[in-house]
């Protein structure tokens, strides 16, 4: 049988088809307790679609500074979001469980509130940012970037009373 060229299958590690998420997978920051702190380099980004009683998400998988892989997930709120959106693939971030906040609503769990540091570093200008990979993967997925934003803070317009609608003078 005749060697077929193209491809060396000696250096097939090189071709990984697992991304940094799958490795951690199993892996998620807990964040459990007031001060707790995960940081690392950012190796992959990911929108994580609503699931059971977890509304949609971005991911970031971080590599810490003992190798291992983690992923974080944040709650798809604009805010926050923007945070993050700016970082690119490689650079450092760190996030730190700053606080609880009182619940609105009693029987439930307060809100944890997050602190969220990074910069961009020289090297990493030619990297993809957090919002672009996170728009790619949106994509495959066939999702829009804004359609599950949740906006906490977003209030409806109020209504006019009736018989205010009046035009606009003509000049």
């Amino acid at each position: 049988m005749a060697e077929k060229k193209g491809y060396d299958f000696g250096s097939y590690d090189k071709d990984a088809l697992t991304q940094p998420r799958d490795l951690a997978w199993d892996n998620w920051a807990k964040f459990e307790k007031e001060g707790d702190i995960v940081q690392g380099y950012i190796r992959d980004v990911f929108y994580r679609a609503e699931e059971g009683e977890f509304k949609a998400q971005r991911g970031i998988t971080l590599e810490q500074s003992d190798g291992v892989l983690i992923n974080i997930a944040i709650k798809r709120v604009s805010f926050i979001l923007a945070k993050t959106d700016n970082l690119r693939l490689g650079d450092p971030l760190t996030v730190v469980f700053e606080k609880t906040l009182q619940p609105k609503q009693k029987g439930y769990k307060g809100a944890k509130q997050f602190a969220f540091y990074g910069k961009n570093l020289e090297e990493n200008a030619g990297n993809k940012t957090v919002a672009e990979l996170e728009k790619l993967d949106m994509e495959k997925q066939g999702q829009s970037n804004d359609e599950d934003w949740e906006d906490p803070i977003a209030t409806p317009e109020p209504k006019k009373p009736q018989g205010s609608e009046t035009e606009e003078p003509k000049e």
